[in-house]
């Protein structure tokens, strides 16, 4: 059976999903999967081969309906909250899914909302394939390939340990030995096969006990050659930046702009993203991000034009 690519925007990996189970989670990208590039039209597909997709081994015919319904029940309480400086905007993601298990089929429509995240993703999107995700056990790994897979052509990404937490959906009481043992064990030992040469470091103040302060993972970066058929997606643009995506992560949060303002973006692509390309040149990526943290805190009347001037000021100190 031919592999099926899970493509969605970025601002899905921000939606916890720890309380699922390593089956519901499967089953949803399997979804994700299927209804991408198809609007907001109303779908419906055969739940046995959903099933296949996502790799559900058993057999007994009960668990994959109880899988199905959990699933549903999870989906309809999952929301996306987008903020920016001016809104804050709560999404549903579907607006219709309705399973009939006797006659092994669903139908599935996607939220007017919820339509830039699987079928409008030119920018800031990730994608991986389906037979990948679903090898994966542990629902911590699963996310954490998730999350890295968005930063796949870059080789390097760092999260604050509250940050991590957060997008893991840890428990409060966690603290850098439990995540060692919940989280990044079952990261170090599943992850490896998809990531070359994956390491994990800790990132500890420089203060009395030198407290974990949060967690760099580096692997060898992806190839950005041409795409194979059937694995992934043509890239947008030849001449894009190699750098896209963690400048558009910075920018959005910093809250200078959201993932919906393709217009904007498409602005900060043209203009603003070959000066910070000239900035990791002559210093590295760190500085970059410094330079949009520093911008996005001040008071402007054009946020392309401040941007503009700021980074052709900024570059003349190099």
């Amino acid at each position: 059976m031919k592999n099926e690519v899970v493509k969605y925007h970025n601002d899905l990996n921000t939606v916890s999903m720890r309380n699922w189970s390593a089956e519901e989670m499967n089953f949803f990208f399997t979804i994700i999967s299927k209804v991408r590039d198809n609007g907001t039209e109303q779908l419906e597909f055969n739940t046995d081969e959903l099933k296949d997709l996502a790799q559900f081994a058993d057999n007994h015919r009960q668990r994959w309906v109880d899988t199905m319904t959990n699933t549903a029940d999870k989906i309809s309480q999952l929301t996306y909250i987008e903020r920016t400086t001016e809104r804050i905007s709560i999404m549903t993601l579907f607006q219709r899914f309705d399973i009939f298990p006797e006659e092994q089929r669903m139908t599935v429509q996607v939220s007017p909302n919820f339509d830039y995240i699987v079928n409008r993703i030119s920018v800031g999107f990730t994608t991986y394939e389906l037979a990948e995700f679903t090898q994966i056990r542990s629902t911590y790994a699963k996310s954490v390939y998730r999350l890295l897979k968005q930063w796949r052509t870059i080789g390097r990404k760092e999260f604050k340990i509250e940050d991590l937490k957060r997008l893991l959906d840890m428990p409060d009481y966690y603290g850098p030995s439990e995540i060692d043992k919940n989280v990044l064990k079952p990261v170090r030992k599943e992850l490896p096969v998809y990531f070359d040469n994956l390491k994990i470091k800790k990132v500890k103040a420089n203060t009395r006990g030198t407290p974990v302060t949060g967690y760099i993972f580096t692997w060898t970066p992806e190839k950005t050659g041409e795409w194979v058929d059937d694995k992934y997606d043509k890239l947008s643009s030849p001449t894009a930046s190699p750098y896209k995506q963690f400048y558009l992560e910075c920018l959005v949060a910093n809250g200078v702009f959201s993932w919906s303002d393709s217009d904007t973006i498409r602005k900060f692509e043209a203009e603003i993203f070959p000066e910070y390309d000239k900035l990791v040149e002559k210093t590295n990526l760190e500085k970059v991000e410094e330079h949009i943290g520093y911008v996005a805190g001040k008071k402007h009347n054009s946020v392309l034009g401040f941007f503009k001037k700021s980074i052709l000021d900024y570059l003349k100190r190099f």
